[in-house]
């Protein structure tokens, strides 16, 4: 099948504003030391990074995030020394970073108790109210001496880069580490564009009454310190209004229109379905890089090839889909011998208890299937445990069966990227709780997540369909990824953050010699004399 052609576009650039503030948990540089204590850098993964840079390839970039190796804590630390700015030294990143430490404790807290172990779990309906994980006192321990404390270091570090220079920056924010952060930058700069994107799902209210009533407040209270919260989907979107108009005292929330206004102040919610460079897959698959991993993997292939790629966490729903196939296995012993499941697992969080025994059960369960069904010339399941994305790409880009089946996932890109490298009109079995299900229903056998038999069907199934049904579903799968790319996702963002910067620049105009700094028209405000509070103009 020859190569697909693909052509980049740049995003828009951000109107009237020549900075681009971003701030997220992990920055988009890795530190590390080496055996001879010298620093060496990496580039942090996911295609954010990507997408992020290039928005801001004609501007001034800085990026707001938390030292997470003794490299990053080094490199930063350095940089202070010097009185300089800390600068990416990886070609093709003219950005500076801010990296930003706090104590080991308090990150503990922060990082792996409040962001890791309790809005993880909430967020992915995964949160259990009967288990007395952590007692009351030592979640507010938490919250206060953890997430808060990293929460409000990032906001000072996104002030003091806001503070740095003349002229009007952009704040972009990444995320759930960082639902404090706005409200606290918005009460130091109350005229600045903020917006903040979450990557994992927005349950429905019902689960934000499970926490203690001050975190759940304080979680929407900060966020809608943003303009624009952006969601992977629609739903997360109504999800999040609906909560603030319970959560919020004195919200006045209009759902046609997608806004929230509180204390002054007007946000939209807005569904930006995250994507991946479609030109940068097929780039790493067809480098030299990735013809090796594909040579390499080639011996292991079957007349028929299951794979799936995940990261090793509960949410990915991995032993249930071991289980579906080991059905498959049960109940079609034509298969046995053409058939191979190879698995790219991604070690993920192993300080926490909960994942260190998933893994446990996860190798577990491997081996008991290829115990019982394996033979000297076949082995049913070959798994590969370790962070290798080419090689991950090039088993995608050769199976006939992509597995992409979490209890639930904000969008899930392995189901983007399978469709896209994919050479061998692949099929994909999609759970309908995945976000990207939304866009590639057509382009999937469909399944619930906590349904084994169901799953055991659909993979059957989509082995066995015809040439026809696998052409069909695996171009539009394709094709829907190739409409609504990463840069499709940026561009979205940007538009929307433009329509608010012309409101603030046309305001600025027509207020031009007053001693009044001027505000967007879109968050309009005005004093209230008795609270000092500044009132939103509000729908009529």
């Amino acid at each position: 099948m020859p190569t697909r052609k693909t052509t980049k576009v740049p995003p828009p650039q951000l109107k009237h504003a020549r900075r681009l503030i971003i701030a997220s948990n992990r920055g988009p540089v890795e530190f590390q030391l080496s055996q001879d204590k010298s620093l060496k850098a990496r580039r942090g993964a996911g295609g954010m990074v990507t997408a992020l840079i290039d928005a801001g390839n004609r501007m001034e970039v800085t990026w707001v995030a938390m030292t997470m190796t003794e490299g990053d804590r080094l490199a930063a630390k350095q940089a202070q020394e010097r009185g300089e700015a800390l600068q990416s030294p990886l070609p093709g990143q003219n950005m500076h970073l801010h990296y930003v430490s706090v104590t080991k404790d308090a990150y503990r807290k922060y990082y792996e108790k409040i962001s890791n172990e309790l809005l993880w779990f909430l967020q992915h309906y995964m949160y259990d109210p009967t288990q007395d994980s952590a007692s009351a006192s030592q979640l507010q321990d938490a919250w206060t001496n953890g997430y808060t404390i990293a929460n409000q270091a990032l906001a000072d570090a996104v002030n003091a880069e806001i503070e740095r220079e003349e002229g009007v920056p952009v704040v972009m924010l990444q995320d759930y580490h960082l639902y404090l952060v706005p409200a606290m930058i918005r009460k130091k700069h109350p005229t600045i564009i903020m917006q903040q994107f979450i990557h994992i799902p927005w349950p429905d209210v019902r689960c934000w009454h499970f926490l203690p009533s001050n975190i759940a407040q304080a979680i929407y209270s900060g966020l809608v310190g943003n303009d624009i919260i952006g969601f992977q989907t629609e739903r997360d979107a109504r999800n999040f209004l609906e909560g603030a108009r319970t959560l919020l005292d004195g919200a006045v929330v209009d759902f046609e229109e997608g806004a929230v206004w509180w204390q002054g102040h007007r946000t939209q919610a807005r569904a930006y379905p995250i994507s991946i460079s479609v030109i940068e897959e097929r780039k790493a698959i067809n480098s030299a890089a990735g013809k090796r991993s594909a040579a390499l993997l080639k011996p292991l292939f079957r007349e028929h090839t299951i794979v799936r790629v995940d990261r090793v966490e509960p949410t990915k729903n991995i032993i249930r889909g071991f289980q579906a196939y080991e059905m498959v296995l049960e109940e079609h012993p034509d298969l046995h011998g053409k058939v191979v499941f190879l698995a790219f697992l991604v070690p993920s969080r192993q300080t926490l208890p909960m994942y260190r025994r998933f893994d446990m059960d996860v190798r577990a369960i491997i081996e008991d299937i290829n115990n019982k069904y394996g033979t000297d010339d076949w082995v049913p399941i070959q798994a590969f445990f370790g962070n290798d994305r080419l090689r991950a790409l090039a088993a995608m880009q050769s199976c006939d069966v992509l597995l992409v089946n979490p209890i639930i996932d904000g969008m899930n890109l392995v189901a983007k990227e399978g469709p896209v490298v994919n050479q061998k009109d692949g099929v994909l079995v999609l759970s309908r709780t995945a976000g990207a299900f939304q866009q590639l229903a057509k382009g999937s056998i469909p399944t619930s997540p906590t349904d084994v038999v169901e799953t055991s069907q659909a993979l059957y199934t989509a082995l066995t369909l015809s040439p026809e049904e696998r052409k069909q579903k695996a171009t539009f799968a394709r094709q829907a990824v190739e409409r609504s790319d990463l840069n499709t996702w940026m561009v979205k963002q940007i538009q929307d953050i433009n329509e608010l910067l012309e409101r603030s620049f046309a305001a600025s105009s027509s207020t031009a010699g007053s001693a009044t700094p001027p505000q967007s028209e879109n968050n309009r405000v005005t004093p209230d004399s008795d609270s000092g509070i500044a009132i939103a103009a509000k729908p009529a």
